[in-house]
């Protein structure tokens, strides 16, 4: 299997996953978006599956973070999340193959990654859906492929009409791991119902150092 690189963007932190400020104060938020970061990174290079994890972000907590995980980081510039991808991009350069991949995936494992990277060696266009198949949260694209990043809303038929218009094949992968994500209070509901830890035992003191940043 041929290595890729994967690109993962990340919001500035202090105005990450607004639409939880119902269940959320701001530390908790801030610990929930970090503390998925973490784990798709750690689920990205213990796959075998990527060569490479560039973490773009205009956070300098979120960048330092990524680099204390081992991952490369670029800051971003500019605003918009298809902005910040076509920025990394080119900072990855020509003749590598690329998955920007969200960063807001806690089911996220090894496998899921290894999977979605087993579809991209049989076509050019892996598009990876949420769970309402609206929404992309994986894109994982063949070397030189330039199918424009189309993020946000209605993206997976973007990416789709976008891919059909290019004439690129494309596979549709789908796993619980890549499927879920976490936006809203429901979303958070249903993945503690899960057992995925209450955010307040999310917050360490490390943590709690980085908040205060």
């Amino acid at each position: 299997m041929r290595p890729v690189v994967a690109i993962v963007p990340v919001k500035a932190l202090d105005s990450a996953k607004s639409r939880l400020e119902s269940s959320l104060d701001a530390d908790r938020r801030i610990a929930l978006v970090v503390a998925m970061l973490r784990g798709v990174l750690r689920a990205l290079e213990s796959s075998g599956a990527i060569g490479g994890r560039l973490v773009v972000s205009p956070d300098s907590v979120a960048l330092a973070i990524a680099r204390e995980a081992g991952s490369d980081v670029l800051r971003q510039r500019g605003d918009g999340l298809n902005e910040a991808l076509e920025q990394a991009r080119l900072a990855v350069g020509p003749g590598v193959a690329i998955v920007a991949l969200s960063a807001d995936l806690p089911l996220l494992d090894p496998d899921d990654v290894w999977s979605l990277m087993a579809a991209a060696a049989r076509a050019p266009v892996v598009i990876a859906p949420d769970r309402a198949e609206t929404g992309t949260n994986a894109l994982a694209l063949a070397a030189d492929v330039r199918l424009p990043f189309a993020f946000g809303h209605h993206s997976f038929l973007r990416h789709l009409i976008a891919a059909d218009a290019a004439d690129l094949k494309v596979e549709i992968f789908r796993s619980r791991g890549t499927a879920t994500d976490l936006d809203t209070p429901s979303d958070l509901e249903e993945l503690q119902r899960a057992g995925w830890p209450p955010i307040g035992e999310l917050i360490t003191e490390p943590m709690r150092t980085e908040i205060a940043r």
